[in-house]
């Protein structure tokens, strides 16, 4: 199993037992999230429907607890995944009589290999070593499997809104205005733009805010950075189901640092409120001040819009709650203090690469040399985006050392020649000294070579 494959099956757990961890959550949340469960299986990693038993989430619960995100990876199996107790003609078979009639047990369909077997003149031996548990998971994996879909009953809406700043964070996505962004080739190009925000929902402050041209994952990654640096992290993140929100990256980052991902379901609008109702003072607060000084560049339009935030918007009373979103978020909070090393490493980054015969690798259009013990392997290369020149070299779980880029290395002079690294395995004994100490010690007493007798001991004085 790579280590991509593992982190997928450790993303997949985490899924199944986030809703679990929440301590907010009340026994019949809890209920609910099971029964939730079992009429709409979740997919696991191979693309199939599969939802385990009571006993494995709560042990993953426990391991996530012990351990945290990378407590949930599978070991390393070099067999895993593998049939090795069933043969494949036999699996074949089995897969058939199944798929005859889906309401067949693992025991039913034994019965029939064995007279199968006996038909063919196959060797009834090979099915009584198959166990129904075995079948029956390898049928789970290959999606081979009987479930029933029930419709999910009418859910009755609610208002409601988060026990604390910090409890929830929501974020969203906003056309913005076209502004000028002339080449070359045409001085009057404008471009549009959009406004990508975190709002926390307790306080409806907005922890972060900015129009960008480009509203992809890595914004939205440099835009949670910023507000987890200056304000903390929080416990949940609410998003719709757009692109940037639905990412493998951004549920790896989440999970690293323990922020439920929560998503509003299809054809529910009604899930954003809070978020549509900004969008709509924004619209009809800072949008409409461009038509009398309109921005001349992004940069002047983000400035106009942290004053607009921190002037108008954060000091003025909500309609809803009767305070302002400053006056709510000095109420205290849940927030969680991030230092900078476990910022930096929620958002590591890695790529696999295979080192040349050179000791080299091909990276980001570059050439990198890789620390002197790697050569011809697989390695690992760990960075963020925003020390991406900083590229860290792992091998096998195991820090070798940074990576060099190939026009910043001095390589020396060819004819030059390379001292060997010294060695810190062994006694430290050497056997050439130990040689020269006897050859020293033979000329003090006077002893020639030719006075040796043949087994290489001295004579005797008898």
């Amino acid at each position: 199993m790579t280590d991509e494959e593992r982190e997928a099956w450790a993303l997949f757990r985490y899924r199944l037992i986030s809703p679990l961890l929440d301590p907010a959550a009340s026994a019949a949340d809890r209920r609910d999230f099971w029964q939730y469960l079992h009429d709409h299986p979740p997919t696991n990693p191979f693309g199939h429907p599969w939802v385990p038993s009571t006993r494995v989430i709560r042990h993953y619960c426990q391991r996530y607890r012990e351990g945290g995100f990378d407590a949930l990876r599978p070991a390393r199996r070099a067999d895993w995944g593998s049939r090795r107790a069933i043969p494949p003609d036999l699996w074949a078979q089995a897969v058939a009589f199944k798929q005859e009639v889906p309401e067949r047990s693992a025991t039913q369909v034994l019965a029939l290999l064995t007279a199968w077997c006996a038909s063919v003149a196959g060797d009834p031996a090979a099915v009584a070593r198959i166990s129904p548990s075995t079948l029956y998971r390898h049928w789970h994996r290959a999606g081979i499997t009987r479930r029933r879909l029930h419709a999910a009953a009418p859910k009755r809406y609610r208002r409601w809104e988060a026990p604390a700043p910090g409890a929830l964070w929501q974020t969203d996505v906003m056309n913005g205005p076209y502004l000028p962004d002339p080449t070359a080739d045409d001085p009057d190009r404008t471009r549009a733009t959009y406004c990508l925000m975190l709002l926390d929902d307790y306080s409806r402050r907005i922890v972060a805010g900015r129009f960008v041209w480009h509203a992809d994952s890595e914004t939205l990654e440099q835009l949670l950075a910023e507000a987890w640096q200056r304000w903390g992290v929080p416990e949940k993140l609410y998003t719709d189901n757009g692109g940037i929100y639905v990412s493998h990256r951004l549920e790896i980052v989440l999970a690293r640092l323990a922020v439920r991902l929560t998503h509003t379901p299809p054809y529910t609008p009604s899930g954003k409120g809070k978020q549509e109702r900004i969008w709509g003072h924004i619209q009809s607060s800072f949008l409409p001040e461009l038509r009398v000084q309109p921005a001349e560049s992004l940069g002047q339009l983000n400035t106009w819009f942290s004053a607009w935030c921190d002037e108008h918007y954060h000091r003025r009373v909500h309609g809803e709650t009767g305070e302002t979103p400053l006056q709510r978020w000095g109420t205290g909070g849940v927030h969680r203090a991030l230092s900078w090393e476990a910022l930096r490493a929620a958002l590591r980054q890695q790529v696999e690469r295979v080192v040349d015969k050179t000791g080299q690798v091909h990276w980001r259009g570059q050439r990198w040399i890789v620390p002197e013990g790697l050569w011809q392997v697989k390695v690992q290369l760990r960075f963020t985006q925003d020390t991406a020149d900083t590229v860290e070299v792992w091998f096998e779980d195991t820090y070798y050392g940074p990576a060099v880029r190939a026009d910043q290395h001095d390589p020396g002079h060819p004819d030059r020649p390379v001292p060997p690294a010294a060695s810190t395995a062994g006694p430290g004994i050497s056997y050439l000294e130990v040689l020269a100490a006897q050859q020293a010690q033979r000329r003090a007493h006077g002893i020639a070579y030719h006075q040796l007798s043949p087994a290489g001991k001295e004579p005797s004085s008898s």
